[in-house]
């Protein structure tokens, strides 16, 4: 499943103070918003304590992982 752009702060949280925040940072351009910041404000996965971006970045970097230990061999 891929992660579908945000368009506006609310796509990213639920949260009124962030993006109030956010918006006072970045204005309008979501394409300006710096990785870790989208991360801390992004919405967690229910039952997870990450957000979707966080999780993918850690699949893609476990993946590497498994296929460089693999091919050590």
């Amino acid at each position: 499943m891929l992660q579908i752009p945000i368009t506006k702060w609310e796509d990213l949280t639920d949260d009124e103070e962030v993006i109030k925040t956010l918006d006072e940072v970045y204005g309008d351009d979501v394409e300006q918003l710096d990785l870790l910041v989208g991360m801390s404000a992004e919405k967690k996965i229910k039952g997870f304590a990450i957000s979707e971006t966080a999780f993918f970045i850690f699949l893609l970097m476990a993946s590497r992982y498994i296929c460089n230990w693999y091919l050590d061999l």
